[in-house]
């Protein structure tokens, strides 16, 4: 029943959040919406398929520096399409890709499951690391776009009143982990394997700048993946320029409630767009756009991944 919920759950948010984003529009505002999406321009819709696309191609080939650190090595193919199954299974089952991607990468190039699991997890660090930055870069650049819209000012007084204790519970929460993890020998086995792969980072030693440059080119192609949304419609040129780079966190914040952000993503664009008097429709324009993009790369090329590589590998 759990495994059901889990499954169900996320899938239950994605279209409650469609539903509330048919219920905040009008019949004249979705046939706008719809005629906007017909109308955007093939050139930057490819554009921005292209470097999502290439974000996750990169995100493939930046694995196998982590892997090259522990000593196994892991064919390009093998990487790149582990990426599209993962963000592929997230469409279907929220959170189980990371499990399908280190499945694949462990079966596929024989390296133990904890290590590809600790690998990957090094790798979502990096990343969650690199958001934090840009979060923090648009909070000190442009406060008031997206802290002060996006949050009401309650929220942050309870946070900044309560820092200490929020702090306490994680490590809190963190310890009794700790602990749980010690008590049980099968799962103190595992979970040290995992940990070997998530320090294989510390031992990059001279690829690490290839690391770095290739962790800051995914995030530039994220970016410019959304980025360039804004010249598919006429009609999106309304939304003023400095409004894209928070819009994008705002985004990438959002994307994680529901199954690979569906109905959550684009609702969540539209609404922070709208405190800056951009029209729901345009901004819902935007926030689906933007959305189908990476979605129909992901769903084209993660079916593709689940389709060919056994066929290529079948021998191995």
């Amino acid at each position: 029943m759990k495994k059901k919920l889990k499954i169900l759950i996320p899938i239950l948010v994605g279209l409650f959040f469609i539903y509330l984003t048919f219920k905040l529009t009008s019949s004249e505002e979705r046939i706008l919406i719809w005629s906007y999406i017909r109308s955007a321009k093939i050139e930057f819709v490819l554009a921005a398929m292209f470097f999502g696309a290439t974000a996750d191609i990169i995100r493939g080939l930046r694995w196998q520096l982590l892997s090259r650190s522990l000593g196994y090595k892991s064919n390009n193919i093998i990487s790149i399409a582990s990426v599209f199954m993962c963000y592929t299974s997230n469409m279907v089952v929220a959170r189980s890709g990371e499990f399908v991607r280190a499945s694949v990468l462990s079966s596929y190039n024989n390296i133990p499951l904890g290590k590809t699991l600790g690998t990957i997890a090094a790798e979502r660090i990096v990343d969650v690391l690199i958001s934090c930055i840009i979060l923090v870069s648009v909070w000190l650049l442009q406060y008031n776009l997206i802290i002060e819209s996006f949050f009401n000012d309650e929220f942050l007084y309870y946070i900044n009143n309560n820092i200490g204790f929020i702090i306490l519970i994680i490590i809190l929460t963190l310890f009794f982990i700790v602990l749980l993890i010690k008590r049980v020998d099968r799962l103190k086995k595992f979970f040290n394997t995992i940990l070997e792969g998530l320090l294989s980072i510390t031992q990059l030693k001279s690829r690490i700048i290839s690391f770095i440059l290739f962790s800051l080119m995914i995030w530039v192609c994220y970016i410019l993946a959304f980025s360039v949304i804004k010249f598919s419609v006429p009609e999106l040129s309304s939304i003023d320029s400095n409004l894209i780079f928070p819009a994008f966190v705002v985004g990438v914040y959002s994307i994680s409630l529901s199954n690979h952000g569906l109905g959550v993503y684009p609702l969540a664009i539209s609404l922070f767009l709208v405190n800056f008097g951009v029209n729901t429709e345009v901004g819902l324009t935007y926030g689906w756009l933007a959305w189908s993009c990476q979605a129909i790369i992901t769903l084209i090329f993660g079916a593709l991944s689940f389709f060919v590589l056994p066929l290529l590998y079948a021998s191995d």
